[in-house]
């Protein structure tokens, strides 16, 4: 607790973050405790005729089945021989796939063959087809076509994972047949896609009708406030989560945001790797040594506004920040954390690591990160900047207001210059004031 100053007492709160769990499922926001740790590894899928095997790579976790047949034993069992896609859906598929690279990102930084075997695993998850055979012979080829396939598609929910059966003769492997692991009934996933239509437009008939910057914020701040951070959520590694429950983890909040943003003509694409904290939500420790901090898997997104990409976590924005009370008990002062907002790769640089199924774009600018759009980052003390800062905030309504320092000098000459000189009381217009640090950020935030 601070002294006294004027006629009442200000205070200086504490702080937590929450720490979350998530399960691992496909490409999920954290995969199991053994693999926590074993980046870019993978099990090689078993050779024996018949043999399952499940395959988890990364922190992009699917379930995967890989049944080997020899050729010989097929003979009388003709129902397993692939079937071929109908031409005409595999031509809309095409079709589909250049119209924007926007809206289908990995596909666009595949080479032509891996953009063939993207369209024919597309077309079959669409049509939720079964044994169908495909144009590789590539294992390897197969899984990072869906995987690519599943960054560029929020709107596939109803798919965990797949199989394919190798068909092979003297070793030599013939053909390949793929099938998706589907969730739910045709019927089901017709009724959930009517739902997540009604969704996505519900929100959108509400966003700013011009600047990137208002629509991405908006999109950010609309589920952020219209969803909790909850680890064992119904459908918690898809946008149903969101859509149905309002409940969700890293996976509903990111394909959500890049679905709702694409429709709105914005480019938005999803990014795999871990985080700080064991399931990549972070606690307070964690981010006072995130070098030596256990940490989890993790997804993200990278939109470009205004011609410029940036980093966008909307996880970290919801379950980030916590404020803790003196008397121990939690209250959230802040229902959006903006730390994360439109940022370059050099601020996540201690938080996050990429590891993408495809190259991402460089995000190298900060022009349209909050607090320099808003006019809260400080360089310096400047009286100013400051008048301003508050008065933006107290018109439009806001419940606080934050001041982000570039580094920690500036941070203790704003904290003396606002609370030991209490030039505060001044901006506020009142003489008492309730405030929240966070040194490690360079960045306080004090409550209107």
């Amino acid at each position: 607790m601070r002294s006294s100053h004027g006629t009442n007492a200000y205070r200086k709160i504490s702080y937590v973050i929450i720490t979350a769990i998530t399960i691992a499922t496909l490409s999920g926001c954290s995969i199991s405790e053994k693999d926590l740790f074993e980046k870019k590894s993978k099990s090689k899928p078993v050779t024996t005729p018949g043999a399952i095997s499940v395959i988890d790579i990364n922190g992009d976790v699917h379930e995967t089945s890989v049944n080997v047949i020899e050729e010989s034993d097929t003979d009388a069992e003709e129902d397993d021989q692939g079937t071929t896609l109908p031409t005409r859906t595999l031509a809309e598929v095409a079709q589909n796939m250049s119209l924007s690279d926007d809206s289908n990102f990995a596909y666009s930084q595949l080479d032509d063959e891996r953009k063939v075997l993207y369209q024919e695993i597309y077309a079959i998850l669409l049509d939720m087809l079964e044994k169908v055979e495909v144009s590789s012979r590539d294992s390897d080829d197969i899984d990072l076509a869906f995987r690519a396939v599943m960054v560029d598609h929020p709107e596939i929910f109803y798919v965990k994972g797949y199989s394919i059966g190798k068909y092979v003769n003297k070793d030599v492997i013939k053909k390949i047949v793929f099938s998706g692991t589907y969730t739910m009934s045709a019927d089901e996933v017709k009724k959930n896609r009517e739902a997540v239509d009604e969704y996505v437009n519900s929100v959108i008939v509400n966003a700013p009708e011009s600047g990137d910057y208002e629509k991405i914020k908006y999109v950010y701040d609309y589920l952020i406030r219209n969803n909790e951070y909850v680890q064992d959520s119904e459908n918690n590694q898809n946008i149903l989560s969101v859509v149905l429950n309002g409940e969700t983890v890293c996976q509903g909040y990111t394909k959500v945001m890049q679905l709702i943003l694409n429709k709105m003509g914005i480019f938005c694409t999803l990014v795999n790797g871990t985080a700080c904290g064991r399931n990549g939500i972070p606690d307070a420790d964690d981010l006072k040594d995130a070098e030596n901090a256990e940490w989890g898997g993790h997804v993200w997104n990278i939109v470009r506004c205004n011609g410029l990409y940036y980093n966008l976590d909307v996880t970290w924005g919801d379950a980030a920040i916590t404020l803790m009370n003196q008397d121990g008990t939690v209250s959230k002062d802040i229902d959006v954390n903006y730390e994360f907002f439109l940022v370059d790769d050099a601020s996540l640089v201690h938080t996050h690591d990429p590891d993408p199924v495809v190259p991402m774009p460089r995000c190298i600018s900060m022009e349209d990160n909050y607090y320099h759009h808003e006019g809260v980052y400080f360089t310096s003390v400047d009286d100013a900047q400051l008048s301003r800062a508050f008065e933006s905030a107290l018109s439009s309504g806001n419940t606080h207001v934050f001041i982000k320092a570039s580094d920690e000098e500036v941070f203790g000459q704003l904290e003396r210059y606002l609370f030991e000189d209490q030039r505060v009381f001044r901006y506020l217009g009142r003489t008492n004031v309730r405030y929240v640090e966070f040194p490690e950020r360079n960045l306080i935030m004090i409550s209107l």
